[in-house]
């Protein structure tokens, strides 16, 4: 009986595994074509940009009709999925890399799973810290978190799903991010993430 119920909630959280955002590569687009970008999620909309025929690790925040919502040129829009093929383990808590950032004051943070994440902010030196994976929250699909450490500061990272805006473009993200430094002192910094590749 017990092992049923742990092969059931095991494919249950597999089942409900979040699907976006996730990266793609574009695929079924002539060399000398390219993808189009709309403001809607429909053929006859505006466009807003293209995408190369060979553009890989493309981020899909959404999916609706069969279209992909993504950035290009400084503004969100849509891509047919149909030229699009999903990148297996893009997304989270998957994901190799994830990057967060923020604004006012400006810090950025490039997370590679289960190894490192270095800190920084345009005026300041480069703090890198050794970090575990990111962890799913105790009976939930999200947020997820990363532990790490240098010498005399700890870090947590914390990434949940939730539309967020960078303040500063169009372009908007999937993911919100939080991230707490404590040692010497205690410092938090909110903003969005996105998904990289290795």
């Amino acid at each position: 009986m017990f092992s049923r119920i742990a092969v059931f909630l095991l494919l249950a959280g597999a089942a409900h595994a979040q699907d976006f955002p996730a990266l793609y590569d574009v695929t079924g687009v002539a060399s000398d074509d390219v993808l189009n970008v709309r403001t809607r999620p429909m053929a006859d909309a505006n466009m807003v940009g293209t995408l190369a025929p060979d553009a890989e690790g493309i981020e899909v925040l959404a999916e609706e009709n069969g279209w992909g919502r993504v950035n290009v040129d400084g503004q969100s829009g849509w891509a047919s999925l149909d030229f699009l093929a999903r990148v297996e383990g893009s997304a989270l808590p998957d994901a190799a890399v994830v990057d967060c950032f923020g604004t006012e004051p400006f810090w950025s943070l490039e997370l590679t799973q289960g190894e490192s994440a270095v800190f920084s902010v345009p005026e300041g030196v480069e703090k890198a810290f050794s970090v575990s994976p990111l962890t799913t929250a105790s009976g939930r699909f999200q947020p997820f978190a990363a532990l790490g450490s240098k010498m005399g500061e700890n870090i947590i990272v914390i990434v949940g799903e939730g539309q967020c805006s960078d303040g500063m473009s169009d372009n908007l993200f999937g993911l919100t991010g939080t991230v707490v430094i404590g040692g010497y002192d205690t410092q938090v910094y909110s903003g969005c993430c996105t998904l990289d590749m290795d």
